[in-house]
């Protein structure tokens, strides 16, 4: 055979794809991407609510153990602002504002939170309603409270005649006006009882 001759195979086209079917394969991308990336950003402003809320139950019940061991009364109060959880869509507050209290002044301090026992009202470390502050949740969620002043006795139990609710809320909560966010919820009872769980209908629901 002629050595010029060649297999008509040699120069056949290598398989790939046809640009219709990149186009297609894009769009599916695109579309796939458009539904993931809305519910990541919302799965994960849900886990910084949980995690601060979480955070805020966790400060509240090593306030309670504090003043039992050291036989303390605490007066907790709130700006008028940020109280009534008679509407849960406005009057919320920035935690700072709220229940972190590391950024103020002694005076300021007493102000927002003071506990004492027969002696002194001065604690080092001082007392707080949060164990950590200042962290990354801290900007992404906001509050408001049931009532503008609350007591605490030495076993944890008031003798206020309601319960103290903190609601919790990310800061993100309507960016899906069809599907907002839940607002979380504290409940410290007048017998000293500490719950979590997410408001409904003007009530603490348990998760």
């Amino acid at each position: 055979m002629h050595s010029g001759i060649m297999n008509n195979n040699q120069f056949s086209p290598a398989p790939g794809f046809s640009l219709l079917e990149v186009l297609i394969a894009a769009a599916i991308v695109m579309i796939s991407a458009s539904w993931a990336i809305p519910q990541y950003r919302r799965q994960f402003a849900l886990n910084q609510l949980d995690q601060y809320t979480q955070k805020i139950e966790s400060g509240l019940f090593s306030l309670r153990a504090r003043q039992s061991t050291e036989g303390t009364s605490c007066e907790i109060n709130f700006a008028a602002h940020y109280v009534g959880t008679d509407n849960s869509k406005d009057g919320f507050g920035a935690v700072e504002n709220v229940v972190e209290l590391g950024h103020l002044s002694k005076d300021d301090r007493a102000r927002r939170l003071q506990c004492c026992d027969t002696t002194q009202c001065e604690w080092n470390p001082p007392y707080r309603l949060i164990n950590m502050e200042k962290t990354g949740l801290s900007k992404n969620v906001e509050i408001k409270v049931s009532q503008q002043a609350y007591s605490l006795s030495p076993p944890g139990t008031s003798t206020d005649g309601n319960a103290l609710v903190l609601l919790v809320r990310s800061t993100s909560w309507n960016e899906d006006p069809q599907r907002p966010l839940p607002v979380r919820c504290i409940k410290l009872s007048t017998s000293g009882h500490l719950h979590s769980g997410t408001w409904e209908d003007t009530r603490c629901r348990r998760r």
